[in-house]
């Protein structure tokens, strides 16, 4: 478990936390949401406009890569993918699933997204599934204002994240979901509950992507919210 003075949301907790959880981090997610995260990925992706026959893009928080096949439905196999992630053992399983995939169009990169060395108007998409919830409102701040510089002029974007529901049913489930069955998966798959426990705070923490639109509209992109299932999930699309 964290230690009380520890930032939950520094780069190298974060990724730490991912370290540990690679091996269990697929298999428990997709038996903790129900299968609602494949669901809700692809749907997030759809919200991806069509720029181009062969784009280039970015998949941030890139985890184990569970967002390329839907990417490459949407887009093209034809499309380009650039990989991010900060975790080491996830970019490792990552780099199995790309193996398997034989694909030679998709790049995986070791990298902080808030600190990256991306070119500028180098993407004409951007996704992330399921990655927003690791960072504070200062970081989601500093993620808008890359993904302005980095997408191309007319690039558009789409991310996804588990959110707060509003109605008040699915709001006692979502904090049941998160005190009772993500830290019992936990205990299944690891032996412990601290991290998955951790993993529960993120989510509860974040709470929509209503701030990160805010931030992204600010950045002087064109941002739409959209809900998934009654807001149990929030995604947030748009263009340059």
């Amino acid at each position: 478990m964290s230690k009380p003075n520890t930032d939950i949301y520094d780069p190298e907790f974060v990724s730490g936390m991912f370290d540990r959880m690679s091996k269990t981090y697929g298999l428990a997610n997709l038996i903790t949401s129900f299968g609602f995260t494949a669901i809700w990925r692809k749907q997030c992706l759809n919200q991806l406009a069509l720029t181009k026959s062969t784009p280039t893009g970015y998949d941030l928080m890139s985890g184990m890569g569970e967002a390329w096949g839907d990417i490459q439905e949407r887009l093209g196999d034809g499309c380009r993918i650039i990989a991010v992630d900060i975790s080491d053992e996830m970019n490792r399983k990552a780099a199995n699933h790309l193996n398997r995939l034989k694909s030679k169009n998709i790049e995986i990169r070791n990298a902080n997204v808030l600190k990256n060395n991306i070119p500028d108007q180098s993407a004409d998409f951007i996704v992330s599934t399921f990655g927003l919830k690791t960072f504070k409102k200062e970081q989601q701040q500093i993620l808008a204002a890359e993904v302005h510089r980095i997408l191309k002029p007319g690039g558009t974007f789409s991310f996804i994240e588990i959110s707060k529901p509003k109605p008040l049913v699915l709001k006692w489930l979502y904090m049941f979901y998160l005190k009772i069955i993500i830290p019992l998966i936990g205990k299944i798959f690891l032996g412990n509950t601290d991290d998955y426990r951790m993993l529960g705070r993120y989510c509860a923490d974040f709470g929509t992507c209503e701030y990160f639109h805010s931030c992204l509209v600010e950045a002087g992109l064109k941002s739409n919210v959209k809900n998934f299932f009654f807001g149990c999930a929030t995604g947030v699309y748009g263009a340059k």
